[in-house]
């Protein structure tokens, strides 16, 4: 941890360490005099690019607009998902489509990186910060397309651990040759899932893993290899913590991930805006529960969910124990900014 991360994070308000726990999403339809004026507003950690971005133009004054504000003198990140195949937001002209994460497998690790590596170099010179890749997930050879959320859209690296791993880290690899910050996912995995958490609240148990589960270990390998940040899964793990999804389970972020890995850098939260998975769980709580299990970047694609979840963040802080959380939450993001100088 940055000793600067510790001072920043003292010398704003509580309200403004609950915007720095928040991502908020944009949409080639969003305003972005609005999205800038949220930001700026309410301290938030940045944006996530949603949908499909074709045209350049639009996306110019997005990145234009949210760079234009630093509140508290804190730049605002820039993220978006970039695996490749179907996944891909930005598709404007000049940045490369990728190769699904299943076809980078078919290739050697080190031209796969060169491949990612080209990819993200593009995005970098837009202005894009934080790529949510690789997928880490272990597919289950008995589900094999079966799982909705990874194997059916080609995203996984395969069914072994090993190679799984060995992809990710190369993955990574290329992301910090262009200067973007990683984000290994989905921890602990949705490779044994049905169901996609963003459109079922079925069918998302995972009746497998094990807190020391063998298919971890491609997570394990992608923490080795670097990765800034992981996200965490929206789905259920009943032979770890039953009954609690993973985005809101203390067992699987600060159990697992912090005192097994030994894992110290940003933990962030899949989506909790409008990802079905969530929904019976009121959304400003959504933030609060997710940071005070021990995550530290709750991600929405929901703008209107902003303000709510920034007064269930800044409750959370009424008590010793929440207002401690919160502040190493917030730390968790301005380390990770300075890492990338996006803070003063």
């Amino acid at each position: 941890m940055d000793p600067r991360a510790a001072r920043i994070t003292a010398d704003m308000s509580v309200e403004e360490r609950a915007g720095q726990c928040i991502l908020v999403g944009v949409v080639p339809s969003d305003s972005p005099e609005y999205i800038a004026n949220l930001i700026d507003t309410k301290c938030l950690a940045g944006i996530f690019i949603l949908g499909h971005w074709t045209k350049k133009s639009k996306l110019v004054a997005m990145l234009d607009a949210v760079n234009s504000v630093s509140p508290h003198g804190i730049k605002p990140i820039v993220a978006t998902d970039h695996e490749g195949g179907e996944i891909q937001n930005v598709r404007i002209p000049g940045v490369d489509r990728l190769p699904s994460q299943e076809a980078l497998a078919r290739m050697s690790p080190a031209k796969a990186q060169s491949v990612v590596t080209e990819g993200a170099r593009q995005l970098a010179d837009l202005g894009v910060h934080m790529i949510f890749s690789p997928v880490a997930d272990v597919i289950d050879p008995d589900l094999g397309v079966r799982n909705k959320p990874i194997a059916k859209h080609h995203r996984g690296f395969g069914t072994d651990p090993q190679t799984c791993g060995r992809y990710a880290a190369s993955v990574i690899a290329a992301h910090r040759k262009a200067g973007i910050i990683s984000t290994a996912k989905h921890f602990p995995g949705i490779g044994r899932i049905v169901e996609d958490t963003d459109f079922k609240s079925a069918g998302i148990t995972d009746d497998k893993t094990t807190r020391h589960d063998p298919y971890l270990e491609s997570f394990r390998t992608a923490f080795n290899a670097g990765a800034e940040a992981v996200m965490i899964a929206s789905a259920y793990y009943s032979k770890i913590d039953p009954g609690t999804l993973g985005l809101f389970s203390s067992k699987i972020m600060t159990d697992m991930l912090r005192d097994d890995f030994g894992y110290q850098g940003l933990i962030v939260s899949d989506d909790l805006g409008s990802s079905v998975s969530v929904f019976s769980v009121d959304g400003g709580h959504r933030a609060s529960k997710f940071v005070s299990a021990g995550g530290d970047l709750a991600i929405t694609a929901n703008p209107g969910l902003v303000r709510p979840m920034i007064r269930a963040l800044t409750s959370m802080a009424a008590s010793s124990s929440g207002e401690k959380r919160l502040s190493d939450a917030a730390r968790h993001v301005i380390n990770v900014k300075l890492a990338h100088s996006l803070t003063k």
